[in-house]
């Protein structure tokens, strides 16, 4: 056997014919291949008939007639080859995959629109009974504003009343006072008494048997006095008689007045520069002591003494704040009547009364400091 191969080998016709044969063999399984392939794909893509793509090569030539009848001829009676068969069923095959694909993608989106449909509404409905619940919470907030501002309006009026009410029974009772101020009210105290002098007897010596002042209590121990007061303490205890230096000073400058202690309920002197000296007299009205000094206050021009009335704080800044527009020209004069403040534009004008802040800010004046 060894020797039959080996001169089957050796011999050259041998060889080249069984290379031959298995070449051939392989060119007809590879061209047979190669048509299978290019029928399936010229039948799944090009609308022509199945006659036209028998006929046709790959290039697109007419197909040899050794070709086309190893396809098949209708003399064979068996119509279409496996190959085509193979075809519709791959692209049945592919329709049926698409058309799952696409059922089960639809699915899909539509769980999930669905799903977020579903908690969008949610969210929003949510959304909506937080905004009922703020718009309630506000109109509640509203309304306890509405009342707040309410009960502040009336609580500014009530203070607006308590306040007027304050002022003028302030002013009613200030009404009997008078302030007088000036050089003639400087203050007067009564000489001290000098030292005795030589070779006159000295003061009579108390007498130890009556109770003094200056004695200890009842009860006090042995050898025990109230010691004496300093000097000093009994300067600053010397008092000044305020109300007989307004009954003298205005009778001197007011001849006929007819002034008397008993026409004066009190007087002290008020803190501060000008030596003002306030005195309260004991009535007030048409034909008193009081309103008698007041209207006759002009004749003291030049005698270093004023007479004005006593006026609350607020009134005393609404005439300080007049009598400072009166000294930069913009008004007249300035004057008070009966614990009301009254300017004049002109000098043969018309008083006209001012009695709150806000009435000063209204005809220009600026308003002083309190």
């Amino acid at each position: 056997m060894l020797g039959d191969e080996t001169a089957r080998r050796c011999a050259p016709g041998a060889e080249d014919s069984e290379g031959g044969a298995t070449n051939n063999q392989q060119l007809t399984a590879t061209s047979e291949e190669r048509h299978s392939v290019s029928d399936l794909v010229s039948k799944y893509g090009e609308p022509l008939g199945e006659s036209q793509k028998r006929g046709r090569s790959e290039s697109g030539d007419l197909a040899p007639a050794g070709k086309r009848g190893a396809r098949g001829e209708p003399s064979g009676g068996l119509g279409r080859s496996p190959s085509a068969t193979g075809n519709k069923n791959l692209r049945e095959h592919l329709d049926a995959a698409i058309d799952g694909l696409e059922n089960r993608i639809m699915a899909s989106l539509s769980r999930d629109l669905h799903e977020f449909r579903e908690t969008l509404s949610a969210e929003i409905a949510r959304l909506n009974d937080r905004v009922r619940d703020l718009e309630r919470h506000v109109e509640e907030r509203d309304g306890v504003i509405s009342d707040l501002t309410d009960e502040l309006h009336q609580s500014r009026t009530e203070v607006a009343a308590l306040q007027t009410r304050v002022e003028d029974a302030e002013m009613n009772s200030r009404l009997p006072c008078l302030v007088l101020s000036g050089s003639a009210m400087a203050p007067r105290h009564a000489p001290r008494l000098a030292p005795p002098l030589r070779g006159q007897p000295a003061p009579a010596a108390i007498d130890q048997s009556q109770p003094s002042a200056t004695a200890a209590p009842a009860g006090a121990g042995q050898g025990q006095t109230e010691p004496a007061a300093p000097a000093d303490h009994r300067d600053r205890e010397e008092r000044e008689d305020v109300t007989a230096l307004v009954v003298n000073t205005l009778n001197k400058n007011m001849p006929g007045l007819n002034l008397a202690e008993s026409d004066i309920d009190r007087a002290h002197r008020l803190p501060g520069p000008n030596n003002r000296v306030i005195v309260r007299f004991v009535r007030s009205g048409e034909g008193s002591v009081r309103d008698r000094v007041m209207s006759r206050r002009l004749e003291l021009r030049g005698k270093e003494l004023f007479v004005s009335e006593s006026l609350t704080k607020l009134r005393s800044l609404i005439f300080r704040s007049l009598l400072a527009a009166k000294r930069d020209k913009k008004i007249y004069t300035v004057y008070s009547r009966g614990g009301h403040v009254y300017y004049k534009d002109k000098q043969y004008g018309v008083g006209k009364r001012v009695n709150s802040v806000s009435g000063l800010r209204e005809l220009g004046v600026a308003v002083l400091e309190r």
